[in-house]
């Protein structure tokens, strides 16, 4: 039997039932994360026949090693803070403790009942989940490693996911050097711990285990944390740090690491010609992720990479070079976000459907889970200056709104940013309790093209935090009405 036969037609052994190890579909997906499960159901409901290979968990890196185990965490840090600041809400507590291990077990919980979710949706979309690593054998046709299972299919949708980036320096690969996904499994919390990156991955792990009694110094490359906020945002989150016990080193370049005949880590470093050294009881490596990009042949199935060789090349349907494969999610390297990453995945179920929808360059937003959160969204007001946009901005402390001050989490402040000459709202950043859930109010705005005259028409319940973001698109015009000018 022809392949063109066996993927127009369901594949028959001799007694005319289907043959399990040959499987004809419209759509396979290679990874089931965030771009690839969520790809999958699309595809489904578009009345594709679906099939789905993983090589382990359903919900990739973000479910299981990412997103939801470290926000698990931020969950029970951010308790453990405010059990810290009982008296001042006239609470006395004669006495607390943790238990690591019981905070792992609760985030293995809550992992697993998400992944359960998702393999729920598998079988009510009828989608065929096959576990084991895809092998491209030859256009339309992937085989299952160390199975005999082959999947023969007309398109072709790749959901690799990413990797953690890794540090070349000496002694970056010894096998105690901690990452992101090791940091979730400690058995212990150590009594001094350096994470070399201060980017979003590693300042969410500095405030855990700096909430868990760990002593934890941070050394960034960059002059600035959190490189992609603007300075009074990133100020705020260092002074925060500093209250927490976080040491933080800017501008700073780790060139090595050893190891003490003690079992401790010495990183050498430089910070502005001078050098240095730092010693500490475990190092973690933050410094962001790579797409992966060797997991699956991608000479083999016509698929060239971007012009920085760091991504695969997709046009504006998430198509490859090759139009019967597609690519989403962190293995284009565009946008290393989960929901960025399942909206590329719509946009290509459909596309395979026939459907018309493109991926627009709308701005994406974004959560970081420091102590206080960041939400964001478009240009900062540095980004859109370094461009000569001609803007203005709008700002409003959280200690002028009264349902933070009632709360107590009167910590930072709405900034708003708009086109000066077309009034539209073109970026925002909030900080500050809650700031990711506000976060979508704003990101309505920008997605819309919505101007500040529009927005401040919207009326805000009282007393809530979200009247901050009111008074910040008021304060584009200096009338924001709790604020002495």
């Amino acid at each position: 039997m022809r392949i063109s036969d066996l993927r127009n037609n369901d594949v028959l052994n001799d007694a005319g039932k289907e043959n399990e190890n040959e499987i004809a579909c419209d759509v396979a997906i290679v990874g089931g994360g965030s771009a690839g499960y969520v790809a999958a159901i699309r595809c489904a409901r578009n009345g594709l026949k679906t099939v789905l290979i993983e090589k382990d968990r359903l919900g990739g890196t973000c479910l299981n090693e990412g997103c939801i185990p470290t926000k698990t965490l931020v969950s029970a840090t951010s308790f453990l803070n405010q059990l810290k600041r009982a008296e001042d809400f006239g609470v006395s507590i004669q006495g607390f403790q943790y238990s690591l291990e019981k905070l792992r077990d609760k985030k293995q919980q809550i992992v697993s009942s998400l992944v359960q979710g998702i393999e729920f949706l598998m079988k009510k979309n009828k989608i065929r989940v096959i576990q084991g690593n895809a092998v491209a054998l030859e256009e339309g046709v992937l085989a299952v490693e160390g199975s005999p299972q082959r999947v023969l299919y007309k398109n072709l949708i790749l959901a690799t996911g990413s990797v953690s980036s890794t540090l070349p320096i000496p002694g970056a690969d010894a096998p105690d050097i901690l990452d992101s996904k090791s940091l979730l499994k400690l058995e212990e919390v150590p009594e001094s711990l350096t994470i070399i990156g201060g980017g979003v991955i590693g300042m969410e792990f500095a405030f855990i285990y700096a909430a868990l009694g760990c002593k934890v110094y941070v050394v960034e490359f960059m002059p600035q944390i959190l490189n992609l906020v603007d300075s009074d945002v990133a100020s705020m989150v260092k002074r925060s740090a500093r209250k927490m016990g976080i040491q933080i080193l800017e501008s700073t370049k780790a060139l090595s690491i050893e190891t003490t005949p003690e079992g401790m880590k010495l990183i050498n470093m430089e910070k502005r010609g001078k050098l240095d050294s730092l010693l500490t009881h475990k190092v973690a490596i933050a410094i962001g992720r790579r797409a992966n990009l060797g997991a699956v042949d991608l000479k083999s199935l016509g698929v060239e990479l971007n012009d920085k060789k760091n991504g695969i090349r997709v046009n504006e349907f998430m198509q490859t070079t090759n139009p019967r494969v597609y690519a989403v999610g962190d293995v284009t390297n565009q946008v290393m976000l989960a929901h960025a990453a399942s909206r590329q995945g719509i946009i290509s179920a459909d596309h395979i459907a026939g459907k018309s929808d493109v991926l627009d360059q709308q701005p994406v937003p974004s959560a970081i889970f420091t102590y206080p959160e960041i939400g964001h969204i478009g240009f900062t007001e540095r980004e859109a200056k370094e461009k000569n946009m001609d803007i203005i901005t709008g700002k409003f402390p959280f200690r002028a709104n009264s349902k933070a001050v009632a709360m107590q989490e009167t910590e930072g402040f709405v900034k708003i940013v708009a086109d000066k000459n077309t009034r539209e709202i073109i970026g925002s950043t909030i900080i500050g309790h809650g700031a990711t859930e506000l976060l979508s109010l704003v990101a309505s705005f920008t997605a819309s093209r919505i101007t500040i005259d529009q927005a401040s028409q919207v009326i805000y319940a009282h007393p809530t935090l979200s009247e901050a973001i009111s008074e910040a698109i008021l304060d584009t015009e200096g009338e924001a009405i709790h604020l002495a000018y």
